[in-house]
């Protein structure tokens, strides 16, 4: 028979113990590699702002999630709810959402979009202009919420 070597015995089997030892070995880097990252990469800060319709019956809720650092970005989101649910229920569900662009602002620095029940089913979203985006496809709205209850119109405000 030939003589043993490496990481196998006499009889061509693994050795147990060099072999958990390297395993080990690549699971305590794959996890320093894991707490680095969580460490060093900033999260993604979420806002919440909730605007009730007149009757009480729905909510527009706008959802900004920002980051600042080495990528920074900023996104808006608004959906309509009925009022029972918490503001972050379509946090990762598209069905409810009527406008989604990136943060802008106005002439005058306050943040846009502004969110304004002109009804108990009319909503009015002012937005500033997003002219200097290079693709138009990164701005959604629909004029309609999933309910067919609520109608929503854009105004653009620079």
């Amino acid at each position: 028979m030939a003589p043993a070597s490496g990481l196998r015995n006499e009889c061509g089997i693994v050795k147990s113990r060099p072999f958990i030892i390297g395993f080990v070995l690549i699971v305590l880097a794959i996890a320093a590699v894991s707490i680095y990252f969580s460490r060093t990469v900033e999260r993604a800060s979420k806002s919440f702002v909730a605007v009730v319709s007149p009757d009480g019956k729905f909510k527009a809720v706008k959802l900004t999630i920002a980051r600042g650092g080495v990528s920074p970005f900023c996104y808006d989101n608004i959906v309509v709810l009925l009022t029972v649910y918490p503001d972050n229920f379509d946090e990762n569900r598209k069905a409810y959402e009527i406008y989604a662009a990136p943060c802008g602002s106005f002439s005058d620095g306050t943040p846009s979009p502004k969110i304004n029940w002109l009804s108990n089913t009319s909503l009015q979203i002012t937005a500033a202009p997003h002219s200097a985006l290079p693709d138009a496809k990164t701005i959604r709205r629909k004029k309609i919420d999933i309910s067919k209850s609520v109608h929503v119109t854009f105004v653009e405000r620079p």
